[in-house]
């Protein structure tokens, strides 16, 4: 009897391969384990230009290792994040997958670092300051920026007294 369910087990391994931990997890995350995750972005976020600074944020991490990206995301894109990995020091890798759940980007460690909160929510930049980063803006919108979006403010220069006697106009409301 228990020659047969030995035979059993060795035809299901040739057939099929050595049964997966954790299968539907480790689709999520890229093919690797919850545990190891310091970072999850969806595919949706991937592509919002402040999903960027999640990432190089996570990787300044010491336990971060490397950032794995789904292969569904576009090729000008994943240059990007390949980009962000190599000026980090760290390994870059794709992952093709045909789940629905799966990640758009995954910032991994080597080993466990088990963090309760790896999927964030981003918060993006409202339209009219998008088109104004770098650029001088007024005490008005530097406040409602500082205020509201306080992280995204260093990327902003407010007017100044000069500028001001030059007729240097805000870049979002144009006052």
């Amino acid at each position: 009897m228990t020659d047969r369910s030995e035979l059993e087990r060795a035809v299901e391994y040739a057939l099929g391969g050595v049964p997966q931990i954790k299968p539907d997890e480790k689709r999520k995350w890229l093919g690797e384990f919850r545990e190891r995750v310091i970072l999850g972005l969806t595919l949706e976020q991937t592509y919002k230009e402040e999903a960027e600074d999640y990432v190089v944020r996570s990787l300044k991490d010491k336990q971060a290792a490397f950032i794995i990206v789904n292969q569904k995301v576009s090729m000008e894109v994943t240059s990007r994040y390949m980009k962000i990995a190599k000026e980090a020091g760290k390994r870059f890798k794709t992952v093709s997958t045909d789940s629905e759940e799966a990640m758009g980007i995954v910032v991994g460690s080597d080993e466990a670092v088990d963090r309760e909160k790896v999927e964030v929510e981003i918060v993006e930049l409202p339209e009219k300051f998008k088109h104004a980063k770098g650029k001088e803006i007024c005490e008005a919108c530097y406040t409602e920026l500082k205020t509201g979006w306080p992280k995204y403010s260093k990327g902003f220069k407010k007017i100044g007294f000069f500028d001001k006697i030059l007729g240097v106009q805000c870049a979002t409301c144009k006052k």
